[in-house]
C-alpha cells in the first residue's frame, strides 16, 4: 500500500517503506537481545507466526490481582530508596496502580521483563513531555514494581488524578513527545504478540484464522510508506493519559513506546472521531494541534485493523479473566477471513 501525499516536514523521507526505515535506524540493546521484535519481518517472511514469542508485557492471569500486587508493592518497600507512605488504589487491570503519598507504584504481573522497562526508561531520559520512573524496575515475587513521581490534580470524588489536557491539548503534547523523542532506542513496534498467546488454547481452526490474519496484517504493515516517518510512538494517546507535571503536560503509560509510524499515535482519535466517541469540532481541533489529519492517508485501513486485531486478542483474555463463554468468538472468527 502506497501513498503520494506530500509531507515535508516528515522525520523520514515520505514513501519509504517501514521495514526499511526500521531497519536503518534501529539498533538493538546488548543486554535486550530477547526482546527483538519481529512485526516488522520481510513482506516474504512467512505468515504464520512462530509458535512462541516474546512477550515482555505479558497479560496477569486470572489467579493474579490487587492482593498479590500488593504482596509485590511490601516487597518492593524493602529495596525501595524513598518511603512509601499509606496505599491507595487507583486502578488495576492487567497492572494495578497505587499511589503512595508523593508517588506512584505501578505493578506489573509475573513474567514482566525488567529489562523493557528500563530500556524504555533509559531512552526517554530527560523527557519533557513523559513522565518517567524515578527508579530502576523492582523485581519481587508478585510482580515488578516501578516507582513514579505522583502528578496531577485530585478531582472532587475518587482518588485517581484528573487529565491535564483535553483533546487539542493532547495533540500539542503528542507532536512535542514526537519531535523530542524522534531517535530514541525503544524496541521496533512489534504488534499483534498478544494473538500468539491468547490463541493457543482456542480451536484450532478459530486460531489458524486469527494467526493468519494477524500474519496478514504484518504483511502489509512492512510494506506501509508513512508520509509522517517512523519514530516513536507512544501507543495508546488519549487525554486519560496526560497529567499535569512540574512544567506542564506529560504523556504517562509509556509501557508500549515503540519505533512505528507516527500515524499510529494520530490514528486513535480518528478511530473515536469515527465511533463517535469525540465530536468533528474536537477532532479538529485535535488536529490543528498536531498538524495533520491522519484520515487523509489510506494507509490507516492497516493500523486500524491491527488496532481491531489487537482487540479481540484482549477481550478473549478479559472474558476468560471473567469466566465468560466466548460466544462472541465465531463472529469474530467470520470477519477475519478476510483481514482488509
Amino acid at each position: 500500500m502506497s501513498l503520494t501525499t506530500d509531507a515535508a516536514s516528515a522525520p523520514f523521507p515520505p514513501g519509504l517503506p517501514v521495514a526499511d526505515v526500521v531497519a536503518a535506524t534501529w539498533t538493538p540493546m546488548p543486554t535486550a537481545t530477547a526482546l527483538a521484535p519481529t512485526g516488522a519481518a520481510p513482506s516474504h517472511a512467512p505468515r504464520r507466526p512462530a509458535l512462541e514469542v516474546d512477550e515482555p508485557l505479558p497479560m496477569p492471569l486470572a489467579s493474579w490481582g490487587v492482593p498479590e500486587a500488593r504482596l509485590a508493592l511490601d516487597e518492593a518497600r524493602l529495596a525501595c530508596h524513598v518511603p512509601l507512605a499509606p496505599v491507595t488504589l487507583i486502578s488495576a487491570l492487567t497492572t494495578v496502580v497505587f499511589r503512595c503519598g508523593d508517588h506512584a507504584v505501578k505493578v506489573y504481573p509475573p513474567g514482566t521483563d525488567p529489562g523493557h522497562l528500563a530500556r524504555l526508561a533509559t531512552a526517554l531520559t530527560g523527557s519533557a513531555s513523559a513522565l518517567l520512573p524515578i527508579a530502576p524496575p523492582i523485581v519481587t515475587s508478585w510482580g515488578v514494581a516501578t516507582l513514579t513521581p505522583w502528578v496531577g490534580v485530585a478531582p472532587r470524588r475518587g482518588p485517581a488524578p484528573t487529565p491535564a489536557a483535553g483533546w487539542a491539548g493532547t495533540g500539542a503534547l503528542l507532536r512535542a513527545f514526537h519531535a523530542e523523542h524522534l531517535d530514541a532506542d525503544v524496541p521496533v513496534w512489534d504488534p499483534l504478540r498478544r494473538v500468539v498467546t491468547q490463541t493457543r488454547d482456542l480451536p484450532d481452526a478459530a486460531a489458524a484464522v486469527l494467526l493468519d490474519a494477524r500474519g496478514t496484517l504484518l504483511d502489509e504493515l512492512a510494506r506501509l510508506r508513512s508520509p509522517l516517518g517512523v519514530g516513536v510512538v507512544h501507543g495508546d494517546v488519549s487525554p486519560s493519559n496526560v497529567l499535569a507535571g512540574p512544567g506542564g503536560p506529560v504523556l504517562i503509560d509509556l509501557d508500549f513506546a515503540a519505533r512505528a509510524p507516527l500515524e499510529y499515535d494520530l490514528s486513535s482519535a480518528a478511530r473515536r472521531a469515527d465511533a463517535g466517541e469525540i465530536d468533528a469540532v474536537t477532532y479538529l481541533a485535535f488536529c490543528r494541534a498536531y498538524g495533520h489529519d491522519v484520515r487523509t492517508w489510506d494507509g490507516r485501513v492497516v493500523l486500524d485493523a491491527i488496532a481491531a486485531l489487537g482487540g479481540v486478542a484482549f477481550r478473549i483474555w478479559d472474558d476468560r479473566r471473567a469466566g465468560r463463554e466466548l460466544t462472541w468468538l465465531d463472529g469474530a472468527v467470520a470477519r477475519w477471513r478476510t483481514p482488509l
